[in-house]
């Protein structure tokens, strides 16, 4: 089954006929002839998407959608309202309440067909992002009052025609209406939409002379990467069902079925953005949430948990090529003593300006990560012994040249590094992490029992090979 669907409509003929579209279409569907059954059938099965009577026997869509969005399990879940008065008022109504879409009854098999594909692609897209946010299942953004959100100012809006004419008409008609920033483009101006900064919305007129050019730049503008993230709004002109839900299918966020609206097309606008805001939100919390699992979070420098995977890279990738590369294991002498003297946020100012120090010092390919309190890894690609002793040498003097200034302190105090090195020179099979890891922190154990403020290097035996 391609998804639940829930069929709300106090005419058992209308649910009948409804269920044999969709059930052809390999959905599951279920019946409600009633607001109040709909909603707990939603609440229990929490379907895929509504498609419902634009009235109902205890109520209309509206206050179905309103209903919904009070429940956190299918506030998200799309819908579709079904009219029998097919005027523009009533289609400005259920979209201004929250409504995906409003379809003339008896509907269009074919852009019904087409709708639900589209929004189930969204929704799909959107349980994604959570999941990957949330770690679970059930979990919504909240969704913004449509009837109370303005038109953004900032909102970059290219409108697409076949004729530039055209595209200045409709940027008069929707200049008028919204504070949008408009441009006007001809349908072949690919390499005009790809300019920095890309729009926001791209708005394409879809009609009889250059339906097919427009569909193509549709499909292309979705496939690029500059403007794959922007919101495409399909426009027939004039009205017709055939093409907008070829332009669903061929990845439109949107389509005007009725063809170009000042008012329905800047309530589309408006959700679209309002969608693609949510999902950059998402996007940009999981890529800080990547970041936080991956980052100690007070020196900046990756963690052990990034640090190991990349070791194992490292020796995999020199098994392969026959190069030498290097690990060193690196300790701030006495650090206890910084902070029982002067307190912690003294030491945490001496781990910061240590971890600076040393990453100065270490080339673009190098990892250096804090894997302890006070404890550094480094991981040099490409790095034979004798490259090891020169850098392990700079990085002892990065730290003990200059000394160190304390915060909230008068004076300043010195500090050195002990660092224990590892180089390997790979016969052909990849040598083991924790035999790396455990031969630099013996060559460090070595450098602190030596005296400490120094580096000692090794060579790895070929007993450590796997």
């Amino acid at each position: 089954m391609q998804g639940t669907i829930l069929v709300i409509d106090g005419v058992s003929t209308n649910r009948i006929v409804l269920k044999v579209q969709l059930t052809a279409a390999c959905f599951q569907v279920l019946q409600a002839d009633s607001m109040a059954s709909a909603l707990a059938l939603a609440a229990d099965n929490r379907p895929d998407l509504i498609l419902t009577a634009m009235t109902l026997p205890d109520g209309d869509a509206a206050l179905v959608k309103q209903a919904l969005s009070r429940l956190p399990q299918v506030a998200d879940v799309p819908m579709i309202a079904l009219s029998a008065q097919n005027d523009r008022p009533t289609r400005i109504r259920a979209l201004s309440s929250g409504i995906d879409e409003v379809l003339p009854h008896p509907v269009d098999d074919m852009i019904l067909q087409a709708r639900i594909r589209s929004l189930l692609r969204m929704r799909l897209y959107d349980e994604e992002l959570h999941l990957r946010e949330d770690g679970g299942p059930g979990f919504a953004l909240p969704q913004p009052d449509r009837t109370t959100v303005a038109p953004q100012q900032n909102t970059r809006v290219a409108l697409v025609c076949h004729d530039l004419a055209t595209a200045h008409k409709w940027k008069g008609r929707l200049a008028a209406s919204a504070g949008y920033q408009l441009q006007a483009f001809h349908v072949d101006a690919i390499q005009e939409l790809m300019r920095t900064p890309v729009p926001d919305v791209i708005v394409i007129e879809l009609n009889e002379l250059s339906s097919g050019l427009a569909l193509r730049l549709l499909a292309d503008l979705r496939a690029r990467v500059t403007t794959r993230d922007c919101v495409v709004i399909a426009v027939p002109n004039p009205a017709d069902a055939a093409i907008a839900a070829e332009a669903l299918d061929r990845g439109a966020h949107d389509a005007l079925t009725g063809g170009f609206q000042v008012e329905e097309l800047v309530l589309r606008i408006t959700t679209q953005v309002q969608h693609k805001q949510r999902s950059e939100m998402i996007r940009d919390n999981l890529r800080s949430e990547l970041r936080a699992a991956m980052h100690d979070p007070m020196t900046g420098l990756y963690n052990r948990r990034y640090a190991d995977p990349f070791l194992e890279r490292m020796a995999c990738a020199a098994a392969e090529t026959g190069k030498s590369f290097t690990v060193m294991m690196a300790d701030l002498d006495h650090f206890k003593r910084i902070n029982d003297q002067f307190g912690h946020p003294a030491g945490d100012a001496v781990l910061k300006e240590a971890a600076r120090r040393l990453q100065a010092e270490l080339g673009g390919k190098d990892l250096l990560a804090r894997i302890g309190g006070e404890e550094f890894m480094a991981a040099l690609p490409d790095c034979p012994a004798h490259e090891a002793d020169q850098m392990a040498t700079r990085l002892c003097q990065a730290i003990n040249a200059a000394p160190f200034e304390l915060p909230g302190q008068a004076g300043s105090i010195r500090v050195t590094i002990s660092i224990g090195a590892i180089t390997a020179e790979p016969h052909g099979t990849p040598l083991h992490r924790a035999d790396l890891v455990a031969a630099a922190d013996q060559a460090l154990y070595d450098a602190k029992h030596a005296g400490r403020n120094r580096a000692v290097l090794r060579r790895t035996p070929h007993s450590a090979a796997a």
